[in-house]
């Protein structure tokens, strides 16, 4: 698969852009945006501690990227991301406080599965109600978000998971045969976070690359979101392939939620959404909906928020002012996607004219001759 220049200057000029607007905004507001930059670099790259937390930022939004670019690929608008990532935190919690003594051999791979299957079967509620009834997946993962939300709330405060004094509305502590290990010893870079699911995080990049590329499957979901009634003609199964791609998309979206509460101190569950659902959603455009690009895009975003406290400490500025970053990021993608629809509907209806124009002087042609 060729990349164009396009996917490479897109991201970069948004990127940049975004960062433009964002320091006149700054500026309105009274803060001094070369000194926050600043910060707010120091903050993701001024050292190996930051590197590494960076990478930790970074691991969410990966996968939650991955999935909702790999569910827009097959024509499918997945804003549940943040559902199945709580679906897959609350699976996680749950096996993770129960009394299985296992190897952590045994129970990591467990447990790490389990939340993905389970992140993908809330996902593939909204496939199926798309695929067999017609219901709009946009609806159906928005509100779906809403009741993975309310289940978590439930689980922990009095519900079967909370902690067993009850006097906090969270769980315990997953079991120590759950934990994932940390890659980097603390000897060598303090207080860092570096866990194996950032590793896993990547190789799930490669994977979803794979599939999308080099299998049939990926061919076929590439083309029912390129134009489901022409994949219907070529005798794809259209509905099948939404189906699985809310699955995969879901289990990807599990995964993120496992990987964050099996790798992360202090390790359990608690009501409040993270919000990393609804930010893949950026991530996903501003990558161009390909692996590689996503990667990219969930480290740029990753350095944002590893950088936003450093920015607040050093330049007084609010950490809140990084999500106007992202939503920044967000617009402008959108905005350039459009135009770029645009000149594509526009060419096509160029390309279609001339086409007929051609198409009218040859049947003319053949008239006239055969008059002759």
């Amino acid at each position: 698969m060729h990349i164009k220049s396009t996917h490479i200057l897109f991201p970069v000029l948004i990127t940049l852009f975004a960062l433009f607007i964002n320091a006149a905004i700054m500026l309105a507001c009274g803060y001094q945006p070369v000194k926050a930059f600043v910060a707010m670099y120091q903050g993701a790259l001024g050292g190996t501690r930051e590197i590494t937390e960076t990478f930790v930022k970074t691991c969410p939004l990966l996968l939650t990227g991955l999935a909702v670019a790999f569910a827009f690929r097959c024509g499918v608008w997945n804003i549940g991301a943040e559902g199945q990532y709580l679906i897959g935190t609350l699976v996680t919690a749950w096996i993770g406080t129960s009394a299985i003594n296992l190897s952590p051999f045994l129970f990591i791979p467990l447990v790490f599965g389990l939340g993905g299957i389970a992140g993908g079967l809330w996902g593939i509620i909204a496939g199926l109600l798309k695929a067999y009834r017609g219901v709009q997946e946009v609806i159906s993962t928005i509100m779906l978000n809403f009741i993975a939300l309310e289940l978590v709330r439930y689980s922990i405060d009095g519900g079967p998971l909370q902690e067993a004094t009850k006097a906090y509305q969270q769980s315990e502590r997953i079991a120590a045969n759950a934990i994932l290990p940390r890659l980097i010893p603390r000897e060598w870079i303090p207080h860092n976070r570096f866990h194996l699911g950032i590793i896993l995080a990547l190789i799930l990049a490669a994977i979803l690359y794979w599939i999308l590329f080099r299998t049939i499957l990926g061919y076929q979901i590439r083309a029912v979101g390129q134009n489901q009634v022409a994949a219907r003609v070529a005798g794809i199964n259209v509905s099948r392939n939404i189906v699985i791609a809310m699955l995969i998309s879901g289990g990807l979206a599990g995964l993120a939620g496992t990987i964050e509460l099996m790798g992360l101190s202090p390790h359990r569950l608690y009501q409040n959404a993270p919000g990393y659902g609804y930010t893949a959603i950026a991530v996903a455009l501003l990558g161009r909906l390909h692996p590689i690009g996503v990667i990219f895009s969930a480290l740029l975003f990753g350095m944002l928020q590893a950088g936003s406290e450093e920015m607040q400490i050093i330049a007084q500025v609010p950490s809140k002012l990084t999500w106007v970053t992202q939503a920044t990021v967000l617009l402008l993608v959108l905005g350039f996607s459009m135009y770029e629809a645009a000149q594509a509907s526009k060419q096509l209806n160029r390309d279609s004219s001339f086409y007929t124009r051609v198409k009218s002087m040859l049947s003319n042609g053949l008239k006239i001759e055969k008059h002759r």
